[in-house]
């Protein structure tokens, strides 16, 4: 009797069995879906099971597989290489804790239209009934973040298709599914938007009466350089830098919805947003004007972010739009406007620092490193307050040189952005400027980019503070020091111990001297600066205004 009830059940062996078939060859399909839409690179953080069977499928396919130390990590990385490529980018993620530490890369990705497939396993359909261990419903949790949250069974091999084609048709963004080799059904895939051929016709009235237009250019705007003969300024939001080079006739500085673009704005009679997406402005009240337009490649989500102002929308493909209104649009700007324009904002930038810095300010952490750093360098930056600093004053001459969450502004982006430019440009330098705060939710990552072996250089703005929120608390009442400030931490001792060059930097002098051994240095360098955070609340009130409204 007793040997007897040690014996296998022969039903489950053959179920599990077949099981891992069906995992196996689900995963085969998966990922040949992805190298059939040009993907190169797979994110992840991998529990067992089908999950490695996707890992498995990966290296089979040339495909390769980074490991991270986090899921919102993964996320970010597979965001930006799809930013990057423009093509798509996967995750790969265990269940449970897996899909709930993701959501935050993966609503990133969501908010900056950056098209990923997000793969995780799951609790599975034959198990259900008698696991509640780390059961979450987790198609309900990813639908808050991503275009569609899907399950994916073997019966349907085409679903990986048709899911990364939804993440990319339209306006991008994560699709996720739910991997379940047991699953009698999958989901239905919602159909991915057709493409959309729009005219100008609906607004041609209005940019003809124009004489002063102003282009803003979002997220999903192209270069646009070639696409310009008439000297019209161009504002480019954080996503949007480089769509005109710095040094070019057309840049006229960045936009952010607050007031460093309000003399531009105000003196235009006509704003045509190019791939301008709302999501990507601070939520303050649109002041000004002049009619706006708007083309893109995909409709916004929310039209009435501009109210009565908004004279048209018309969605087809960018480029050519852009060349029609090229060909319509009438501009009395001198060739010198834009530069002027983009001129006072940099200086009121430049500015504003204390008279005597403790430590470098934020603008010379940038600057000196900008001269440092070979043309084309990307630059990542994380949210916090040297963002304010970072992203105008680094000169840029081309798309895709400057990465940033802008959509969701959140924390921890820069180092996982830094290591995803680096593996898919190759060729280029990678300058990741974060704050104590940002690289603190990010740490272990240093650790991916030490095994990597990739040439980064990390910056540190480290003021052992989240300034940018304590610029907004108020004297009394929100906490005081307590809420905003940590202990000064060592983080170039904590970069060696990964095995990363690393140096601790006072002044100027010190820092170029650190920075030219970083750049000559055949792989990740930290550089762990002590800024002066004093400059903060002018370079805040230049941009922004005194108020400075949101994140």
């Amino acid at each position: 009797m007793w040997l007897h009830q040690q014996l296998p059940d022969p039903t489950a062996v053959v179920s599990a069995l077949v099981n891992r078939d069906a995992g196996e060859r689900m995963a085969t399909e998966l990922v040949a879906a992805l190298a059939s839409a040009g993907s190169t690179l797979m994110f992840g953080f991998p529990g067992g099971g089908s999950n490695l069977d996707v890992v498995g499928a990966a290296e089979r396919a040339g495909l390769r597989f980074v490991l991270t130390h986090g899921e919102t990590a993964a996320a970010v990385m597979a965001g930006v290489a799809a930013e990057l490529t423009r093509l798509p980018s996967a995750c790969l993620v265990t269940r449970g804790p897996g899909v709930a530490s993701a959501a935050n890369g993966v609503a990133q990705a969501l908010l900056d239209r950056q098209p990923i497939l997000v793969v995780s396993d799951c609790v599975e359909e034959a198990s259900r009934a008698r696991v509640s261990h780390q059961r979450l419903d987790q198609r309900a949790l990813m639908a808050t973040v991503t275009k569609a949250s899907l399950r994916y069974g073997p019966h349907d091999p085409d679903v990986p298709a048709r899911a990364i084609e939804l993440a990319c048709r339209g306006r991008p963004g994560p699709v996720h599914l739910d991997f379940d080799p047991t699953a009698s059904a999958s989901d239905p895939v919602p159909p991915a938007e057709g493409d959309l051929a729009g005219c100008l016709d609906s607004v041609a009235a209005v940019i003809r009466a124009a004489r002063r237009p102003v282009l803003v250019a979002g997220v999903g705007a192209p270069a646009l350089d070639r696409l310009l003969a008439t000297p019209i300024p161009v504002l480019t939001t954080y996503k949007a830098r480089g769509v005109v080079p710095d040094d070019g006739p057309h840049a006229a500085g960045v936009v952010t919805g607050a007031t460093v673009e309000a003399p531009l704005l105000a003196a235009a009679d006509v704003i045509i947003g190019i791939g301008l997406d709302p999501v990507e402005l601070i939520p303050a009240q649109w002041p000004y004007l002049a009619p706006v337009v708007l083309l893109g490649s995909w409709a916004i989500d929310d039209s009435n972010y501009f109210c009565e102002r908004l004279a048209g929308e018309v969605v087809g493909d960018l480029p050519e739009l852009v060349e029609d209104v090229a060909g319509r649009v009438q501009s009395t700007w001198s060739p010198d406007d834009a530069r002027s324009f983009r001129r006072k904002g940099l200086d009121a930038i430049r500015a504003a620092v204390p008279t005597d810095p403790a430590g470098l300010t934020p603008q010379d952490v940038v600057t000196i490193a900008r001269s440092a750093a070979p043309a084309g360098t990307i630059a990542t930056i994380d949210a916090g307050a040297h963002m304010l600093a970072a992203v105008p004053l680094w000169e840029v001459d081309g798309p895709g040189q400057v990465l940033i969450s802008n959509g969701l502004s959140t924390m921890g982006f820069a180092l996982p952005a830094a290591v995803a430019a680096a593996l898919v440009e190759r060729s280029r330098p990678v300058v990741c400027f974060t704050g104590d705060g940002g690289l603190g939710t990010a740490l272990a990552e240093l650790e991916t980019l030490a095994r990597l072996g990739l040439k980064v250089i990390v910056v540190v703005f480290n003021d052992a503070a989240l300034s940018l929120i304590a610029i907004k608390q108020r004297p009394e009442g929100q906490g005081g020091p307590d809420a905003v400030t940590y202990a000064r931490s060592d983080f170039a001792a904590v970069a060696a111990g990964f095995g990363i060059r690393a140096e601790r930097v006072a002044d100027t002098h010190e820092y170029r001297r650190a920075l030219e051994a970083a750049f000559a240095h055949d792989g990740p360098s930290l550089l762990d600066v002590d800024v002066d955070p004093s400059a903060y609340p002018a370079i805040l009130a230049a941009i922004r205004g005194p108020a400075g409204p949101g994140d």
